[in-house]
């Protein structure tokens, strides 16, 4: 995490491997709650297959709002990255006179 400030800001890689380690968790939990559970094994295979659906469904949303995140944070770097360098050479100037 970049400190700025007071404020502190995740990159986007930060942000997906957050929301990737609380899906795994999330999946991990309900798998545990699942076997532990008094069922039949019939009626167990297919809620674990209903809740693996649904989990396969969630991740590929997280996966696409990570995505987005990371593309922001790109290109908010690559507009800071042009706003510096025109600024550099103004810089340069001043203080040359």
């Amino acid at each position: 995490m970049a400190e700025q400030g007071s404020r502190t800001e995740c990159t986007g890689a930060e942000v997906a491997r957050l929301l990737a380690a609380g899906l795994i968790g999330a999946v991990i939990g309900a798998t545990i709650g699942l076997l532990l559970a008094p069922k039949t094994g019939v009626e167990l295979r297919s809620e674990i297959r209903e809740k693996a659906g649904t989990a396969a469904e969630k991740a590929h949303v997280v996966q696409e709002k990570a995505r987005d995140l990371v593309e922001a944070a790109k290109h908010k770097l690559e507009e800071r990255r042009a706003a510096r360098a025109t600024e550099e050479p103004a810089e340069t100037a001043t203080e040359e006179a």
